[in-house]
């Protein structure tokens, strides 16, 4: 095999190889990871209307389109969150077409616990790797994603931030 295939190989597998990893650090917690981004994604929307001083809410399919997940995956993960007590949902008022998602205080503990953890895992990230390493290690990051991305606009698809 010649070289340059052996490198895109072990790049590939690499990539692979860290992804499950953190994947599986990741998954350790309370949370899966699905269960985790969705939270994530409820919370950030919670505060970011409420920091504008704007009561809102987001729903479902705005989280399968943010998360590239498909709507049943969504409602399962919601299911999920709902049965253990982290999320509500309640029609809207004044769009009955509309559910609102919103946390509980239980979803609120948990996704700052699992917030905690996360940049528990980012600081000692960076205490191994020291700080011109982590900085080289995030040039490169973005770098492949700008690839990635270009890739997918050859290939006609959508590659959204």
């Amino acid at each position: 095999m010649p070289m340059k295939q052996q490198k895109g190989f072990h790049l590939l597998n690499s990539c692979l190889n860290m992804r499950r990893q953190l994947n599986k650090l990741l998954s350790s917690g309370d949370l899966s990871q699905g269960e985790y981004l969705v939270l994530r994604n409820i919370w950030l929307s919670n505060s970011d209307l409420s920091s504008c001083g704007k009561q809102g809410y987001i729903k479902a399919a705005d989280l399968s389109d943010m998360l590239e997940l498909s709507r049943p995956s969504i409602t399962r993960i919601l299911n999920d969150l709902e049965h253990r007590g982290f999320i509500t949902r309640s029609i809207d008022k004044e769009d009955r077409r509309s559910v609102k998602i919103e946390l509980t205080e239980a979803g609120i503990r948990a996704i700052e616990k699992a917030n905690r953890g996360i940049l528990s895992i980012a600081e000692r990230l960076v205490a191994s790797l020291g700080d011109s390493d982590t900085d080289k290690l995030i040039d490169l990051i973005d770098k492949l994603t700008e690839i990635y991305k270009e890739m997918l606009d050859e290939k006609g698809v959508r590659s959204d931030e």
